[in-house]
């Protein structure tokens, strides 16, 4: 084994070789080995360590040298550096200067001082910041390069920059500005205005720009100078939108008030405290004569108020200022007033004291009242006129409370009535004057009242004596001046002088109209007689003219039915005339073409005219309107006859037919169609006579050349007058006639013309099931030949009670209803038909009297439609066509005019359906007690007991306002008091009782069904 060299050494010196292979003794050395090696490698490092320090000792020393020069210079240049910091000049001694410790103490102290000024500032920037940030108007701030320093979040907001307000530091706020300058009204002015105001470096301050959506914005510019130099432009932008607007407002109602003002029919004056004229409007101007530039600044006392009342005026001015009170302020006075010319009128004066914004003036609102003044003064002459007639005139004067009890009666009433004005007063009226069977109309009069309701009215009444008196009362409610109903007064005239002359004069017209009943009955009865065989005649000859026949034979049938027409239209005539006198003529008024009209009559004469060698001509004028509304049936009816004359009347020559324009309105023309002919002509003595009835000239000559009956001319002038028309002639013996006819009608609508429908063939109306209720048995083979030339399914009934049986098995398309028939007539059986059997199988009446009140009957009893006799089959195959074949019609759920009108019981109920019903049920058995108790007496003669029936009755006629039977209802009650005339009583209470009925039917049938 190899030892360390020092160890090897003293082995070999002091070891014994006996002892170096001891095994024990190597390990112990190989231990020291181990020690020596260490502790030479450890001399070894520390030697190296101890040569590295001396090369790290020696580079410290060097940089010691170094950093201490340095310090030094550092030092310096600190010192010098206070020295510019402070400013006075550091007072330390060099000893101090080179003491690091104090340098650096000292400069520590300035940093901390610097730090506090520091963090002042920047606690001043941020309060600005924030400041500027939450003002209420968008800021931004640029510098002098146009670069964008601070902006806050409004003035985005405001020009819709979509950024924060950290996003614009630094941006170019001349292109932000150029690129928002479309948001203002006038975007060119805008930008050159910021650019005026940039390169001018103004102060601008409450500038106005509006915004294209209309904002308004108030701009203010302010440039940042330091020390005279431009450091850069604060601008601040607020929206002042509220505020303008106010102002706007603020300026239209200033000037809207000036307007009024000025627009008032008063005139207004404002004066200050002082009484000097700060306002004076028009209407002043114009009563007092000054102007208003005149008047401003003068004192009121110098202008308008007369001399006398300056004293007063000033001396109310200093006690309102002095005290707050004016006796005359707040109120209307009446006083004179004074105008440029020196002239007084009477004025009505209200003086408003006002304080505003801690100054007090006073309004005036002045009226001349000079008319006003004239116009009470003669009102007071007329009250008192009046006042003296009221107490002195012949008429009775009562005033009465809600209750009917008596305030005030003048001295006509009181002469009137036999009583002194202390016996009536506070006394309930009715109890004083009525008869009792009048109690119920008192309570119908005063409902009407209360109701604000005033009518005229005649009462048997009682005066003082117990006397019958007969009285005509003009009531009407009186109320208070707050428009609330208090009573009734009512205007008295004794008439019992007149009544008397009244029943004498009622007994005549009881006799006139049964007279004109008895002409109507005879002409209804001459109609139906004559109607129904020449209906048959008709009929008949209608069926053979379908036949084959000879000439000779065609030659019979064709003149037998000229002469049968030629009846007809006399009994048409004669009809037409009754209806005209009865007032029951009425018209339509529907679209027609008036060149078809015109030429339908030429088309019907022009075989007269072509048989005497005449030529008929027709000339509408093209002002004329192609399309007119009227009666277009009428029209035709003037025209045959004008046109059947001239070709009676004229020999040789030629017809003329002209239609001119005379006048035209909105909406309507008038029109004169002209008839010519080269006839006789006539003189002109005859001409005033023309229109009258039966009128012809040189009757022995003219009925026997020419015939005819004299009614023509006189029912054409009444149809033309009906047509609120005129007719006029121009005529010369033996040089023609020429016919004017002037007629005003509207304009129609073309679109309204219905064309005619085809003409029926026969077969047409195939397996049509006809139900015939006929009594007459040639009019029921007429009317079957003609139902089965167009293959109907005919069955037949002989009156109405047959025709019930029939109907009860089995239903028909149509039923033709005959009206005058015995057992049960076509009335009663259309009435059993709709409200007993419930059929709305169509009726067409088949009826020989065409008056009007026969049609009514006809409609309210159910009826659909309704064919004169004799009848024309072409009409009455196209009726029964229109209810079958072509459309089909459901019954008329309303006749053409009801009989009753429940408006003025709906009005006084509130729309009550369930009063209204009451009501009619009340009148149902009123009606069915009179009728049942009504024939009773009549058989009887017990007089006295209808009119009492009667009389109950009438209230109720009344309500319903059933005007068709009130004169009748009156008169029957009065004759049933007053005559035993049976038969004149009799056909009064029929008439009643029917329309009665017929009223009772409507009832059922369109209110309580």
């Amino acid at each position: 084994m190899t030892y360390h060299k020092l160890l090897q050494r003293q082995i070999n010196k002091y070891l014994p070789k006996a002892l170096r292979h001891n095994n024990d003794l190597n390990d112990f050395l190989a231990v020291i080995d181990a020690t020596y090696r260490s502790y030479e490698k450890e001399k070894n490092i520390m030697h190296h360590a101890f040569q590295e320090s001396e090369r790290e000792y020696n580079e410290v020393h060097d940089s010691l040298k170094k950093e201490y020069e340095l310090k030094k210079r550092s030092i310096d240049n600190l010192y010098d550096s206070l020295q510019q910091i402070n400013e006075e000049p550091i007072a330390i001694s060099d000893q101090e200067k080179n003491d690091l410790l104090f340098i650096s103490g000292y400069l520590s102290e300035q940093i901390n001082k610097r730090k506090a000024s520091e963090e002042s500032l920047n606690h001043t920037i941020q309060l600005l910041k924030t400041l500027l940030a939450n003002l209420q108007s968008g800021i931004m701030v640029e510098d002098k390069n146009r670069n964008i320093l601070f902006a806050n979040q409004l003035f985005c907001d405001f020009f819709a920059l979509g950024k924060t307000p950290d996003d614009l530091i630094g941006a170019d706020c001349k292109a932000i500005m150029a690129e928002r300058c479309h948001l203002f009204k006038d975007p060119v002015l805008f930008k050159k205005r910021f650019e005026t105001v940039f390169k001018n470096k103004m102060m601008v301050t409450n500038e106005i720009m509006e915004t294209t959506d209309g904002h308004f914005f108030e701009r203010d510019h302010i440039p940042i100078l330091v020390n005279g130099a431009l450091m850069g432009h604060l601008w601040k932008y607020t929206d002042v939108t509220e505020r303008e607007n106010a102002l706007s407002l603020i300026e239209e109602s200033e000037a809207r008030n000036r307007l009024i003002m000025n627009a008032s029919l008063n005139a207004i004056i404002n004066i200050d405290s002082k009484g000097k004229i700060t306002f004076w409007n028009r209407q002043a101007e114009k009563m007092f004569g000054w102007s208003q530039i005149e008047v401003r600044g003068k004192n009121l006392a110098e202008t308008i108020i007369p001399e006398r009342y300056v004293a007063k005026h000033s001396e109310g001015l200093k006690r309102y200022l002095e005290t707050g009170e004016g006796p005359v302020l707040n109120k209307r006075i009446e006083l004179s007033g004074l105008n440029r010319a020196g002239n007084e009128f009477p004025i009505e004066i209200s003086i408003l004291p006002i304080e505003h914004n801690g100054e007090k003036f006073f309004c005036a609102f002045i009226q001349d009242i000079s008319e006003r003044k004239k116009a009470e003064n003669s009102l007071k002459a007329q009250e008192e006129k009046y006042r003296n007639i009221i107490a002195n005139m012949n008429m009775g004067l009562i005033e009465v409370d809600r209750d009917e009890n008596i305030l005030y009666a003048n001295q006509g009433f009181l002469s009137i009535s036999g009583y002194e004005l202390d016996e009536i007063l506070g006394k309930y009226a009715p109890d004083l004057f009525m008869f009792e069977e009048h109690l119920e109309l008192v309570k119908t009069k005063r409902k009407l009242r209360e109701n604000g309701i005033s009518n005229l009215f005649q009462l048997p009444v009682k005066n003082k004596k117990g006397e019958k008196r007969w009285w005509a009362i003009s009531g009407g409610p009186n109320y208070d001046d707050n428009g609330q109903w208090i009573g009734s007064i009512g205007i008295h005239l004794d008439i019992t002088e007149q009544k008397r002359l009244e029943i004498a004069l009622k007994d005549q017209k009881i006799k006139a109209q049964q007279a004109s009943k008895s002409k109507e009955a005879f002409l209804a009865q001459m109609s139906h007689e004559i109607r129904t065989p020449l209906n048959a005649i008709v009929g008949f000859l209608r069926e053979l003219g379908k036949q084959q026949l000879t000439s000779t034979q065609r030659d019979y049938i064709n003149n037998s039915e000229i002469a049968s027409k030629h009846l007809l239209a006399i009994i048409n005539n004669v009809l037409d005339i009754s209806k005209i006198e009865a007032g029951e003529m009425t018209l339509e008024n529907t679209d027609f073409v008036l060149e078809n009209t015109i030429g339908n009559v030429i088309t019907v004469l022009s075989p007269k005219a072509r048989e005497k060698g005449l030529t008929v001509n027709k000339n509408v004028a093209p002002e004329v309107s192609k399309v007119l509304k009227g009666d277009e049936l009428r029209l035709e009816q003037i025209l045959f006859n004008l046109l059947g004359n001239a070709i009676k009347f004229t020999a040789s020559g030629a017809i003329n037919i002209n239609c001119v324009l005379v006048k035209e309105e909105t909406g309507w023309q008038k029109i004169r169609i002209s008839v010519q002919d080269t006839g006789i002509g006539m003189d002109a003595g005859y001409m005033k006579n023309i229109f009258k009835k039966f009128s012809q000239e040189d009757k022995a000559v003219t009925t026997k050349k020419y015939g005819g009956t004299g009614l023509g001319m006189f029912i054409t002038k009444e149809l033309v007058e009906l047509m609120k028309g005129r007719i006029e002639i121009e005529s010369e013996k033996g040089n023609g006639t020429t016919f004017h006819v002037y007629l005003k009608l509207e304009e129609g609508n073309p679109e309204k013309i219905q064309t005619a429908g085809r003409k029926m063939e026969p077969g047409s109306l195939k397996d049509i099931s006809v139900l015939l209720v006929e009594d007459n048995i040639l009019n029921r083979m007429v009317a079957q030949n003609s139902l089965k030339y167009y293959n109907c399914k005919v069955e037949e009934a002989e009156n109405g009670l047959k025709a019930l049986e029939i109907l009860k098995q089995r239903k028909f398309d149509i039923i033709l209803m005959d009206i005058q028939m015995p057992e049960m007539n076509g009335i009663e059986a259309t009435l059993a038909i709709r409200n007993e059997l419930k059929l709305n199988t169509p009726i067409i009446a088949l009826t020989a009297n065409a008056f009007k009140t026969e049609i009514d009957r006809c409609y309210a009893a159910g009826m659909n439609d309704y064919v004169t006799k004799p009848f024309d089959e072409e009409l009455l195959i196209g009726l029964i066509a229109k209810y079958t074949v072509h459309d089909r019609t459901p019954v008329k759920e309303a006749p053409e005019r009801r009989l009753y009108d429940l408006d003025m019981l709906r009005e006084l109920s509130g729309n009550s359906s369930d009063f209204i019903r009451e009501v009619v049920n009340v009148f149902r058995a009123q009606v069915a007690e009179l009728i049942e108790c009504g024939e009773k007496a009549m058989e009887k003669q017990e007089f006295a007991e209808l009119g009492k029936l009667v009389h109950k009755i009438r209230p109720s006629v009344e309500s319903l306002k059933i005007t068709s039977i009130a004169d009748e209802l009156k008169l029957l009650e009065q004759m049933a008091k007053e005559t035993n005339d049976y038969e004149s009583l009799s056909a009064l209470y029929v008439f009643v009782k029917q329309e009665l009925e017929t009223v009772v039917a409507q009832l059922q049938q369109y209110e309580l069904d």
